[in-house]
């Protein structure tokens, strides 16, 4: 649909090419045109010299004919630009790429007395139905942690605060013994220290070490050390030792009795409570709060995910296209940098586009989704409320909060964390909207 707008300064016509892309017919008039074209008369006057004129003092006429091409392109410079954003700002639109003219700039002829005529071709953000909020549906049951689960939390702290007694035996390690043992650990010869030990505790049978660590400590007699060769997987957690192929010397002390201590209200002393009671508590506490999280991420991301489903949004391809350019760009210059291949780094280039795209497609789609939602909901984040989250966050990393707010604005990383906020806000007020998920019940 066309639309069109007019006052003294300037004429636009808007003509939607899609829900992405408008075409604003831009009409700047004869009188703005005429002044633009006087301001370049007169800054050209004090830059050049021609024999025969004082300087500044140099006739239109000589400028006209002399310099035609600079006159031409300085007064088209000085009336697209404003003319552009008063056009853009007039009808409210959200660009997203730099415009295309036409005629392009380069050819575009400005003439005394008369208005100047172009057009401007850009994407734009679309406008976005919402679904209604009570059609997304998410958990919204209470959270419930059983006794029994703060009585295994509870048997983990006592695990960790075992003493073990060195056993006087001579006879060699068995299943589900506890021994004390040192290890090397040793790639192409050379020791890595962050992964070697001196007087380990270890309790076998319960996965607490490598499974061959494990096969090569049985059997063993004290005072005895052994080799084991382990490989580790690509998909192994440790990252200094993912994909490496070690070797650990393994030397056993001795065989050992494990001691717990009894949960009594000196255990609980020991770990800094008032009593066994205060212990419980705060466990309990503490674990609700931690399912009360999970809980809130699983919320949000079920309604983003329906949000996502139940809106309908294009986004445009150039958008998409730049976005994936630019970001594999910086890969490549990233891995030369490091003097990588992507093998070693673990990038797969032939699927790392498709991967980006997707990804931009998400993230594009939820900050339009979001950004509707706030302004139709008005959700922001006012300075008193930034200044508050900031003060909090500040305490949490036992940080001042003033420096802690001039590290956020010197780093221009306030409107980010100003936007982190108003994105929880969102969150929030679509968890307190959504229909409650209907339970199974099974009888």
């Amino acid at each position: 649909m066309d639309t069109q707008h007019e006052d003294k300064s300037l004429r636009v016509q808007i003509e939607r090419l899609d829900t992405t892309r408008v075409r604003l017919d831009i009409e700047v008039p004869a009188e703005d045109v005429n002044a633009a074209l006087e301001e370049t008369y007169d800054a050209l006057r004090t830059q050049v010299s021609i024999p025969g004129f004082r300087k500044g003092r140099v006739p239109v006429t000589i400028l006209k004919s002399r310099f035609p091409d600079y006159l031409n392109s300085e007064a088209a410079r000085y009336l697209i630009a404003p003319a552009y954003e008063d056009a853009i700002q007039r009808e409210k639109l959200n660009p997203l790429s730099q415009p295309t003219f036409a005629p392009p700039l380069n050819e575009l002829q400005v003439k005394e007395n008369e208005p100047l005529l172009f057009s401007a071709t850009v994407d734009i953000r679309p406008n976005i139905s919402l679904p209604s909020y009570e059609e997304l549906e998410t958990d919204k049951n209470p959270v419930d942690v059983p006794r029994e689960d703060v009585d295994v939390y509870i048997t983990r702290l006592q695990a960790q605060s075992a003493t073990y007694e060195p056993l006087d035996v001579e006879r060699p390690v068995e299943e589900k013994d506890c021994v004390r043992v040192d290890w090397e650990c040793l790639r192409n010869g050379e020791r890595i220290d962050d992964e070697s030990r001196k007087d380990v505790d270890v309790e076998l049978g319960i996965k607490a070490l490598h499974e061959k660590l494990e096969q090569v400590l049985i059997g063993m007699q004290i005072g005895e050390t052994k080799s084991v060769d382990i490989d580790f997987p690509q998909e192994h957690p440790n990252t200094e030792l993912t994909g490496q192929s070690v070797q650990y010397e393994v030397t056993l002390h001795a065989i050992t009795q494990k001691h717990l201590p009894p949960l009594d209200d000196e255990f609980a002393k020991d770990l800094g409570y008032e009593n066994y009671s205060q212990l419980f508590g705060v466990i309990w506490n503490n674990l609700v709060e931690e399912e009360t999280s999970i809980q809130v991420d699983k919320q949000k991301a079920e309604l983003l995910e329906q949000l996502i489903e139940k809106t309908d949004i294009a986004i445009p391809e150039p958008l998409v296209d730049q976005y994936v350019q630019q970001t594999l760009q910086n890969v490549k210059q990233q891995l030369a940098n490091e003097q990588k291949t992507p093998e070693a780094a673990g990038i797969d280039m032939e699927t790392l586009p498709d991967e980006l795209r997707r990804d931009v497609v998400q993230q594009t789609k939820q900050s339009w989704i979001f950004d509707t939602i706030a302004e139709a909901e008005n959700i922001y984040v006012s300075d008193d409320e930034l200044e508050y989250e900031i003060r909090r966050a500040a305490e949490q990393q036992n940080r001042d909060a003033q420096k802690y707010a001039k590290l956020l604005k010197s780093s221009n990383r306030l409107e980010d964390f100003r936007g982190q906020l108003q994105q929880e806000k969102i969150y929030q007020f679509l968890i307190q909207r959504a229909s409650a998920k209907q339970s199974l019940i099974i009888t």
